[in-house]
């Protein structure tokens, strides 16, 4: 098996270059990418499944959707909601925070009037579909809900509200003025509403990762920079954790003085890695890949890695290959 403290060694040596800005571009693209393909689709009033891996900051993300949504052509008025306050609550009191925001969806007044009050999951269903009838009929532009940290809802409450859009763009068809799009950690058939556009938010390409840190830290020397930009994978949490632990001042350039910068995301990190080790197999298919080169995708050992958010799918032509998703997982050994 590999040595972590080899890997990283190998890490450390690579030749420090400057960004090559075609190659910068590109890498750019990635996430990007992601975000004209959601866009286009909530445009379009297409419902949306979003697989949000560990890390994946999918708060900023749908935040930013809702702002061009607002200001493009057409128009398109979003509530973005994380349904994190509902983990470990009762259906009911889940299925009451979902009317509040549907009530805001339909009307940006409703505190000014009585919303219903739900213990059931019929009076849900009909409580539910009157107010994103009001929303169809009553909103002066078509609206969309931005819903993330799904894996937090009680999974009946999850496949009612799914069951609930379903059945809104039935009743609609082709006039629907409603959409929604749901976000989740867990890839579960109960984000899709039916028909939904299935994405996974990618993390961040290199030049990307390179301008948030420029943007939270300011000026960087440009070896650092690209160092810092390839040691934090792009994975957004933390790329956002080393830029707000550096700080203004002298930036690190050792991994371990990276990693310690990131503060508890970095301690999160390694918490994944010391779980995922008590698992041999997982242990040694971790091993297999801290040289960094692509491998052939085993989805039984795979799976438990990704959930760990330690590996991603790479992008590679041909057989489906996992990756290490970040060279932060060797400086936790």
């Amino acid at each position: 098996m590999t040595s972590p403290a080899r890997a990283l060694e190998v890490w450390r040596s690579r030749r420090d270059t400057t960004f090559d800005p075609e190659t910068a571009h590109a890498e750019s693209a990635i996430r990007a990418r992601t975000g004209r393909r959601v866009r286009a689709n909530l445009r379009r009033l297409e419902p949306v499944a979003m697989l949000t891996p560990r890390w994946t900051a999918p708060q900023g993300f749908l935040e930013d959707i809702a702002l061009d949504l607002a200001v493009g052509e057409p128009a398109v008025g979003c509530r973005t909601v994380s349904f994190r306050p509902l983990m470990g609550r009762a259906n009911a009191e889940a299925w009451n925070f979902i009317l509040r925001v549907l009530a805001d969806l339909a009307s940006p007044g409703w505190q000014q009037r009585p919303l219903p009050m739900v213990v059931d999951r019929r009076g849900f269903y009909h409580a539910s579909e009157q107010l994103l009838d009001e929303a169809h009929l009553d909103a002066p532009y078509p609206v969309a809900l931005l819903g993330h940290s799904c894996e937090h809802l009680p999974v009946e409450v999850l496949e009612d509200l799914a069951l609930v859009w379903a059945r809104y763009a039935e009743r609609a068809r082709g006039e629907r003025r409603c959409t929604v799009l749901l976000a989740g950690s867990v890839d579960s058939p109960a984000l899709d509403v039916g028909g939904a556009v299935k994405v996974e938010l990618s993390d961040l390409g290199e030049g990307e990762a390179a301008a948030s840190l420029v943007m939270q830290v300011g000026a960087i020397p440009p070896r650092i920079l690209q160092k810092a930009a390839r040691f934090s994978g792009g994975v957004p949490a933390l790329v956002e954790a080393l830029g707000q632990g550096a700080g203004p001042g002298v930036f690190p350039s050792m991994p371990e003085d990276m990693l310690r910068a990131m503060g508890p995301v970095g301690d999160d990190l390694r918490a994944a890695v010391q779980s995922v080790m008590t698992s041999p197999e997982a242990a040694e298919r971790l091993y297999e890949l801290l040289p960094g080169e692509p491998l052939v995708e085993e989805p039984m050992v795979d799976r438990e890695l990704m959930m760990a958010g330690l590996l991603r799918r790479a992008r590679t032509p041909g057989e489906v290959r996992v990756e290490l998703r970040t060279p932060a997982v060797l400086a936790t050994f």
